[in-house]
């Protein structure tokens, strides 16, 4: 049992995609515990939740880890107000491991011995404010010579779903001339990654199919509007590349539905909107019973990384994580203890293994 004392939300102003919005909760033993409540929608609106949350702890002895993964019950299908129980939860899992003196990915592992690093690859759409082939070329090459061979980009700005198959024939273009200098760039021994945000139909897909098998794109994430199984059997069996998706539904139910629907090949979900680290590690588990791999969705700053990180850690179907590359210059002395070594990101505690060190930005916590 631990008493939650106080509680504090900073916002980190990041880039062009908005900002990391860090939760910090402590308890009457002086330990401290981090969230991350990144990509809201709304930061005001989301800060403003967590402080409830905080205040509804605050003053009672709690077991954190079931505290933690109650927040989500009962909780409305919104991004906006999942997001905020999310972050605490991250805390409270941080906080209680700390505590405890080990990491949450063994407090999550069920016994099992726990790898010291997991995989991930390098999402370069963040830092590609710019969508010219050029610059996406470059941040490729920035990634590989920082060690890593996976990255992924959203290449199809132009296209929509409401777009009839001749529309999109036209409309193609500068996303495989985004993707072909990406793969000039990088070379054929890269795994290279494409995210469509739903932006293909079951009429357009072997068109995107075609692409895929051209350009050796092994992951192909979310690239329908509506699920449908045979789309997807034939983009597959087209391109040669795997189906993943998921990050859009924020339930176990919803997972859970997609994961038995025979459409992907790997389940994506995100700890910010899912209900933190237990619930998370819950959703990793259900997909290896459909015989999936799992990947965490995770575009976000150093606290959401670290927890999925652990999550990752903890099952042998998560098979890799997303790292968010290139947004700052200041994130890893911003974020003490996160490593990337090559393709891999340390795994460690207590708790997330992850301190914030507001004075690397040159000024104090806010």
């Amino acid at each position: 049992m631990l008493k939650v004392t106080s509680g504090r939300v900073h916002i980190i102003p990041v880039n062009h995609r908005g900002n990391w919005v860090l939760v910090e909760v402590k308890s009457a033993d002086h330990q401290r515990g981090w969230g991350e409540a990144s990509d809201s929608k709304n930061d005001s609106a989301c800060i403003e939740e967590i402080r409830s949350y905080i205040e509804n702890l605050k003053g009672k002895d709690i077991d954190p880890i079931a505290a933690a993964d109650s927040l989500i019950h009962g909780v409305p299908n919104k991004r906006l107000l999942r997001t905020a129980p999310s972050a605490v939860a991250q805390a409270l899992y941080d906080l209680s491991c700390r505590i405890e003196g080990i990491s949450v990915a063994k407090k999550l592992s069920q016994g099992h011995e726990v790898p010291n690093t997991v995989q991930f690859y390098c999402n370069i759409n963040r830092k590609s404010a710019s969508r010219e082939p050029a610059s996406i070329a470059a941040a490729g090459c920035e990634a590989l010579k920082a060690g890593c061979t996976n990255i992924k980009i959203a290449p199809f700005d132009e296209v929509s779903p409401q777009h009839n198959p001749k529309e999109v024939k036209n409309l193609l273009g500068p996303g495989v001339a985004r993707l072909r200098a990406l793969r000039d760039a990088v070379g054929p021994q890269t795994q290279l990654m494409i995210d469509c945000h739903w932006r293909f139909t079951k009429e357009t897909a072997p068109m995107l199919a075609a692409i895929c098998n051209d350009l050796e794109i092994t992951w192909i994430e979310d690239p329908l509007d509506i699920w449908d199984k045979s789309a997807c059997d034939e983009l597959r069996n087209i391109s040669g590349g795997r189906i993943c998706g998921g990050e859009n539904f924020y339930t176990f139910g919803e997972l859970e539905n997609l994961a038995k629907s025979g459409c992907i090949d790997v389940l994506i979900a995100d700890v910010k909107f899912i209900g933190g680290p237990g619930k998370l590690d819950e959703v990793c588990k259900m997909a290896a019973t459909y015989g999936l791999t799992f990947a965490p969705h995770n575009p976000s700053g150093p606290i959401c990384t670290a927890a999925s990180a652990q999550v990752t850690a903890a099952n042998h179907n998560a098979e890799i994580l997303e790292y968010a590359f290139g947004e700052v210059p200041w994130r890893m002395a911003f974020a003490k203890g996160e490593q990337l070594l090559g393709t891999e990101i340390t795994v460690k505690g207590p708790g997330l293994g992850i301190d914030i060190d507001f004075y690397s930005q040159g000024k104090p916590a806010d």
